[in-house]
């Protein structure tokens, strides 16, 4: 029994001596430090974003006054001038408002011109000393009661008037029409919003882009600064534009707080290769004979089928293409009013221009805020890389084990613990040091950061010069010597 366990005892022993001969014969672990250069060139600071094109200015033309559309004189790219009627709504029962506030109109001007009349006699009968005062007060009350009255009713046909006025829509501006919003017999109310007919865009040889920048980056944008954009319709094309407004307005979407930046452009024409892409094919021109079959039952008396047909040509001649932004030709109310559908019949001049930016457009703007020329520069991985989570050096600095805080004299150095903010040794702001290999060890050089582009950083400071390598991160640990298991490992 004694026998058995002295062998079991001194195989164990043995087994320990195995196992610490193998492990002190096994290799160390050696870091595979992943280093770049300092070097000399250009920081270009950028904002990228996403954003819409859209007119400089566009109204959106409404109604004042409720009622079912009678007539539109204007479609989608007709040309319109200033006071230009483009629709009309139904002014029947607004007539008839103002019928009614005329006659309220005249039997307050009778009941004031009587009043007027009575008090003048009561006052030369006050003055002869046969009406006492009490009679002679009532009828000064009556006359000013019966101005009063004739002043409201005034007031309300002139209302009326302003109504039957609105019944009449006609362009705030002159432009091109982009949208349209009604037809003919479709009923509006205005009782508690303005229902919107149209979409008038001013000019179109310029447009504005509008991009939402974030909270973190608004401060680095300014008036005045270079931007460029491309369009989906036109990718290899860039255009040039300028900040020309940032809102001090916030805008917050889920918590997340942007401020609208604004940009005026040129609207190009467009590329030689595109130029037959937006334009649209004409249709058939209307026949001047059906249109008069159509129209001759409802024209005003004396109106002749020679006069309708000269009217009628010169319209078909105003609506031909012309140039981007022609001059447009009034249309004849008094003679599309009784025409059914006569701004069908009768089209205005319509805008064919070929330019390259419209309205709603998805633009990719860069803007670039600031740029440096021909500074020292690093990856940006390099302010942000701490080794302190990969080597340990003590006292002698003599050795390296993976996975332990960097000692710096037997104390570890404030803030570099891994466990702070850190993955795979990189932290999330940028530091104001750098780190390059002495003597095997890390070693932090006190840098001064400047602009970035997202890729390098300008940074200045003593000791730096082009060619410096500096840590931007590690390989990860492989086996040190060459013993014949050595090369068993990971392959990097």
């Amino acid at each position: 029994m004694k026998r058995k366990t002295w062998i079991a005892f001194s195989g164990g022993v043995l087994a320990v001596a195995a196992a610490a001969t193998y492990f002190s014969a096994k290799p160390k672990a050696e870091i595979k430090w992943r280093t770049a250069k300092v070097e000399r060139g250009d920081i270009t600071q950028r904002i990228s974003a996403t954003g819409a094109v859209s007119p400089v200015v566009q109204v959106s033309v409404g109604t004042q006054v409720s009622g079912v559309i009678s007539a539109l004189y204007v479609d989608y790219n007709s040309i319109v001038k200033k006071g230009q009627l483009i629709a009309q709504i139904d002014p029947t029962v607004w007539k008839s408002q103002l019928m009614n506030a005329e006659a309220g109109l005249t039997r307050a001007q009778a009941a004031y011109d009587f009043a007027k009349a009575d008090y003048e006699r009561s006052k030369r009968l006050h003055e002869a000393k046969l009406l006492a005062d009490q009679d002679l007060d009532t009828k000064s009350t009556a006359l000013k009661n019966a101005k009063g009255n004739l002043v409201s009713a005034q007031a309300a046909v002139d209302q009326a008037k302003a109504n039957l006025g609105y019944c009449n829509i006609t362009a705030p501006v002159d432009g091109v029409v982009i949208s349209r919003l009604a037809d003919v017999g479709q009923t509006v109310a205005a009782s508690f919003s303005t229902p919107s007919l149209y979409v008038i865009a001013q000019d179109l040889s310029k447009m504005k882009v509008q991009v939402s920048i974030d909270e973190s980056d608004i401060d680095q944008v300014k008036v005045g600064e270079p931007a460029f954009f491309t369009v989906d319709s036109l990718p290899d094309k860039q255009f040039k534009a300028r900040v020309s407004l940032v809102r001090q307005e916030p805008v917050t979407t889920s918590n997340v707080v942007t401020y609208v930046v604004e940009m005026i452009v040129p609207n190009e024409p467009l590329p030689s290769d595109h130029a037959g892409s937006f334009t649209a094919s004409p249709g058939p021109a209307p026949d001047p004979e059906q249109a008069w079959e159509r129209a001759k039952g409802h024209l005003p008396p004396g109106v002749t089928k020679e006069a309708f047909l000269k009217r009628f040509k010169e319209r078909q001649a105003a609506s031909r293409p012309v140039s981007p932004l022609p001059e447009a030709v009034p249309l004849d109310p008094k003679l599309l009013a009784h025409i059914p559908g006569g701004a069908r019949l009768m089209p205005g001049p319509k805008f064919q221009g070929n330019l390259a930016l419209r309205s709603g457009m998805t633009a990719n703007v860069t803007i670039y805020t600031a740029q440096h020329k021909d500074v020292l520069r690093v990856p940006d991985a390099a302010l942000r890389f701490n080794p302190s989570m990969y080597v340990k050096a003590n006292a002698q600095g003599a050795s390296f084990h993976l996975g332990q805080p960097m000692m710096f004299h037997g104390h570890s150095r404030q803030g570099a613990q891994a466990g702070t903010g850190t993955k795979g040794g990189m932290v999330v702001r940028r530091q104001d040091h750098l780190w390059v290999l002495e003597n095997g060890q890390p070693k932090p050089i006190p840098v001064t950061a400047g602009l970035s582009d997202g890729e390098y950083s300008e940074v200045s400071g003593e000791g730096l010069h082009p060619g410096l390598k500096v840590l931007v991160g590690v390989e990860g640990p492989k086996a040190a010597g060459a013993g014949p298991g050595a090369g068993r490992g990971r392959r990097n």
